[in-house]
């Protein structure tokens, strides 16, 4: 979950102009071919950039090596926030691609629209893949007013990573288990002299969440309109991380290049820890680090909640011939062997029960015991709001936290204006 949520109100306006009098689409999910006699040529848009752009254009190669009929050209835009900005633009000219990768948090905003296709019937129709296929953890977010419009594609949790041989050195004996457990360690690991710091958040309203949760709090209450998220332990959490930064314990990465920036920090020594997404792991790997490195559960204050994160994959086109190839790629991508091979190359989750307990995966998971710690966090995931005007609330989160981590703004009153500032935004003032 390499983003910071998109803006989109202005754009999103415009979208919902051009296509607010189109019905949903219902697709037909009957045999055959279609009209056009060749191979279906689609479009896929994606935000994976890197490691993960190479590993995804593999993939699809794979696919369309595989069969004669589909074939599907990537194009990579970069983030998310890239990738779903060009995306409400390209709507809003009639010049979508035909299957998108979309944030798990924006899916209400496209689907409000009317500008995806809902995947229940097809769904409904398959052998392998239904609705009790996938793991039931990363089913939250693809849904909006009752109907699916999105699948579980490159789908990641919270995850913690820590530098087992710098907390050995240290006397430190195991893991975090909680934000003040984080605090404690941050001081114990930091090396100023030898610009090594303790720890190093993504600065990024996903763990916010995280931390609002973990103390019993609510991001909103259950109807949407009013946020609630200003909670002791939002306060509580944001105030350690700024007062490590403070005290030169913390390292707070800035720009868009934060996150693989803070990465490479790990990997090349230069923090001993760092919250980040599952999907980091293949990155680490990546980097070889000369050290034994470990990954554990998000900290809690009372109790463990974990925000599920990354995107699912849409279906865009409203030709139908193009749905059904869509939805032959999508479920080929989503497959047991292939969810698979994604999960051990990159760290994402497998999105399929049962990939969990296929013999190539629990042999790799006793080998790579790291990569299980994502799946077991399953059992503490919660499900975000699903309502379109929920990402501009987080991006009035990620502003308040911008100003407290960079700007050394008090905690209490910037979470106060954002909550105002979100409450607005859910009643429509």
């Amino acid at each position: 979950m390499h983003s910071k949520l998109l803006k989109t109100g202005p754009i999103l306006a415009l979208l919902v102009l051009v296509v607010v009098g189109c019905s949903s689409i219902k697709p037909d999910v009957g045999s055959g071919e279609g009209g056009s006699g060749g191979k279906v040529k689609l479009t896929f848009w994606h935000g994976m950039s890197g490691q993960l752009k190479n590993v995804l254009d593999a993939q699809v190669e794979e696919f369309n090596k595989s069969q004669d009929e589909v074939k599907v050209s990537t194009v990579s835009n970069t983030d998310y926030d890239t990738n779903q900005q060009k995306l409400l633009a390209a709507i809003a000219s009639d010049s979508e691609p035909d299957i998108a990768q979309i944030e798990i948090h924006a899916i209400p905003q496209f689907a409000a629209s009317g500008a995806l296709v809902p995947l229940d019937d097809f769904m409904e129709q398959s052998e392998e893949h239904t609705k009790d296929d996938f793991i039931a953890g990363l089913l939250n977010n693809t849904q909006f007013e009752g109907e699916t419009y999105g699948v579980p594609f490159n789908r990641s949790v919270p995850t913690f990573y820590y530098n087992a041989d710098m907390f050995e050195e240290a006397g430190i004996s195991g893991p975090p288990e909680t934000w003040v457990d984080v605090e404690e360690y941050a001081k114990k690991l930091a090396k100023p002299e030898k610009k090594i710091y303790g720890y190093t958040p993504v600065n990024a309203w996903w763990f916010f969440q995280s931390m609002v949760w973990s103390g019993g709090g609510e991001m909103t209450n259950e109807d949407f309109s009013q946020a609630t998220f200003d909670t002791p332990e939002a306060r509580a959490g944001m105030e350690i991380w700024q007062s490590l930064k403070r005290e030169g314990a913390v390292n707070v990465r800035s720009g868009t290049e934060a996150w693989p920036q803070t990465i490479s920090d790990f990997s090349e020594g230069r923090t001993a820890m760092f919250s980040g997404s599952a999907g980091d792991m293949g990155q680490i790997e990546d980097g070889n680090p000369n050290f034994e490195w470990k990954a554990t559960y998000i900290p809690k204050f009372d109790e463990y909640a974990v925000p599920t994160g990354g995107a699912n994959a849409a279906i865009l086109s409203q030709d139908e011939e193009k749905q059904k190839a869509a939805w032959q790629f999508i479920s080929w991508f989503t497959n047991t062997d292939q969810t698979i091979k994604w999960s051990q190359k990159t760290g994402y989750l497998p999105v399929k029960e049962a990939a969990i307990d296929d013999p190539k995966m629990v042999e790799y998971f006793e080998k790579n015991p790291n990569h299980e710690v994502p799946i077991d966090q399953l059992e503490y995931a919660r499900t975000a709001p699903e309502s379109p005007d929920y990402p501009e609330t987080l991006e009035a989160i990620q502003t308040a936290m911008d100003d407290i981590l960079y700007n050394n703004e008090p905690v209490g009153p910037s979470l106060e204006e954002a909550e105002e500032k979100s409450n607005e935004i859910l009643s429509g003032s």
